[in-house]
């Protein structure tokens, strides 16, 4: 069988998990976040038209942490995610961290993952976020009910999880 494009990003992103994960063991707390959303030199993509590849790179990570079972790969991917709920103040990363824990949520509830997180706690901080800079993301983007709208629906009609509504004036 040969390789696809897909799996030929997914081993590239795997690399690069590798060379970031020593990173976060030598101290480096909040490194992940340079993978998950692909700065610099761990861009994961065809081209950076296409957009970084936060799929290839979540695969990545599980395969690695497969590889090894370092449970620090789990605590560091968990540490970038909570850094990314910390700093979401505009919509495009605020985008990209939902695309992030939607697809790890769908790995973990298809049985793909090799690892799972507390996807509640991890919730009960994004929305707490939500609940912060809400006003924010509709001052941005005059759309951003209708999106996020869309958002809540999908949380938790596929997970059962609810993503935090706009908050009372």
């Amino acid at each position: 069988m040969s390789e696809t494009r897909y799996d030929r990003l997914v081993r590239h992103a795997k690399f690069a998990v590798k060379q970031i994960h020593k990173a976060y063991c030598s101290g480096k707390e909040i490194v992940y976040v340079i993978i998950l959303t692909g700065l610099g030199d761990y861009f994961v993509g065809i081209s950076p038209e296409e957009g970084h590849n936060n799929q290839a790179v979540i695969d990545g990570i599980h395969q690695y942490y497969a590889e090894t079972l370092d449970a620090r790969v789990i605590e560091g991917y968990q540490a970038g995610i909570y850094k990314l709920i910390e700093a979401s103040g505009h919509m495009k990363m605020f985008r990209n961290l939902l695309r992030i824990l939607f697809y790890e949520l769908y790995k973990e509830h298809s049985g793909e993952a090799s690892f799972t997180m507390d996807m509640e706690e991890i919730f009960r901080q994004l929305n707490s976020m939500i609940l912060e800079r809400y006003h924010n993301f509709e001052k941005e983007n005059p759309f951003f009910d209708t999106w996020f709208s869309r958002q809540q629906t999908f949380a938790m009609e596929h997970y059962g999880l609810i993503l935090q509504g706009k908050p009372e004036s």
